[in-house]
């Protein structure tokens, strides 16, 4: 009985460590480049400003943008932190030029 209680605590404590996590809509997709030569596509995003990127071997997403955009939302496309391949930032207009 003490075993059971156990096995079922560890269980408990375990299993919503295993669900996808929700990022929501405070992912923002910033530019996505190809590298020929190792045939693997690099996107980047800023979630909650930190820079994270995904590593598409094979280019599977290239034409699929839009769907590697909404995996990540889901949860189901992992990311890694910080950048590999730089993105120029966008540049701010200034006002009165």
């Amino acid at each position: 009985m003490k075993l059971l209680s156990t096995i079922l605590f560890i269980l408990i404590l375990a299993l919503p460590g295993f669900a996808p996590v929700q990022q929501g809509d405070n992912i923002e997709f910033t530019c996505m480049k190809m590298h020929k030569a190792s045939n693997t596509c690099h996107f980047n995003f800023k979630v909650d400003g930190a820079k994270y990127r995904y590593v598409d071997i094979g280019c599977k997403f290239n034409n699929k943008k839009d769907e590697a955009i909404k995996k990540v939302k889901d949860g189901s496309l992992a990311l890694a932190k910080d950048w590999k391949i730089d993105c120029p930032e966008p540049m701010q207009k200034k006002d009165g030029l």
